[in-house]
């Protein structure tokens, strides 16, 4: 249960932090920011809503995962690192949601230039630690191919680690790029780190299995 402890927390300070404020919030509170500021607007209330549910499915998914997955045994090998990932995205939403409430009370935050670094800052802890994972169904570089053997499924892993941290720190830089960079960078990374390993998945599988 001590594992528990870290994300409840964080859910807790998190909605208490913002029923705290919710009288002194606008009728409407951005939730989504595009590279030209805040585009995507509800209401307070479902605002509150739509981000402490994100935050809770999210922890609730993540403890329910290693228990359904067919493959549950192989979680033994990487907790550690799938616990860290776990922490990882419930901060992420934590830090979502306390930047958002720290703008709807006045605070002037730029979140459109904190996308990179948050993302970059996530993408490197995957990298460093989606390099443990075994085969499973839901965590890690799932592709037709890796599910299909063992040996592709650590390779891929090993080149898609070494993507995720390499490109979460040209992420994690565009923070001192002009603003309109950011944006193309993020997706231009984001697609690399999709699209190589994907491919390399499915040539090596073809050379393992002619062999």
């Amino acid at each position: 249960m001590k594992r528990n402890i870290f994300p409840i927390t964080l859910i807790a300070i998190s909605i208490i932090s913002w029923l705290a404020f919710f009288p002194s919030l606008p009728a409407e509170v951005p939730i989504h920011w595009g590279k030209d500021g805040a585009d995507g607007f509800q209401s307070k209330g479902a605002a509150f809503f739509t981000l402490h549910s994100i935050m809770i499915f999210t922890y609730v998914l993540m403890m329910v995962i290693p228990k359904i997955d067919p493959k549950k045994k192989n979680f033994n090998y990487f907790s550690k690192g799938y616990l860290i990932i776990n922490y990882a995205l419930i901060t992420l939403f934590f830090v979502i949601n306390m930047i958002t409430l720290l703008i709807c009370l006045g605070i002037d935050i730029p979140m459109e230039r904190l996308a990179g670094p948050i993302v970059g800052l996530l993408f490197m802890i995957l990298g460093n630690y989606i390099q443990q994972a075994r085969t499973n169904f839901f965590v890690g570089i799932r592709t037709p191919w890796t599910l299909s053997n063992d040996e592709v499924w650590r390779k891929t892993h090993r080149l898609g680690g070494k993507l995720f941290m390499g490109g979460g720190l040209l992420i994690f830089l565009t923070i001192f790029m002009p603003a309109d960079w950011e944006y193309y960078m993020i997706m231009g990374v984001t697609a690399i780190i999709v699209i190589v390993p994907t491919g390399y998945s499915y040539f090596l599988f073809r050379a393992i299995t002619k062999e």
